[in-house]
């Protein structure tokens, strides 16, 4: 799977902390773990170092964050 969008849109909000501007990892590549959850999120782990690029990422499974099925893309 790659990143394409985030929350729905391809740019951060200009009020974004720098740990929580996901879309930087837009273009990014990763596995998903989970089905999805009640809310539609899969558990996704990033081929790219999350903490490396100074995000915030507090889920069980090292380097993975929830990320809603829309703002994935497959890979073929």
């Amino acid at each position: 799977m790659t990143l394409q969008t985030f929350l729905g849109m391809t740019a951060a909000p200009a009020d974004c902390s720098p740990t929580n501007n996901y879309w930087l990892l837009l273009g990014a590549t990763g596995t998903v773990l989970t089905p999805p959850n009640a809310e539609g999120r899969v558990l996704v782990r990033w081929d790219v170092d999350v903490a490396e690029r100074g995000l915030a990422c507090h889920n069980p499974e090292p380097n993975s964050l929830l990320i809603a099925e829309s703002d994935l893309l497959a890979l073929r």
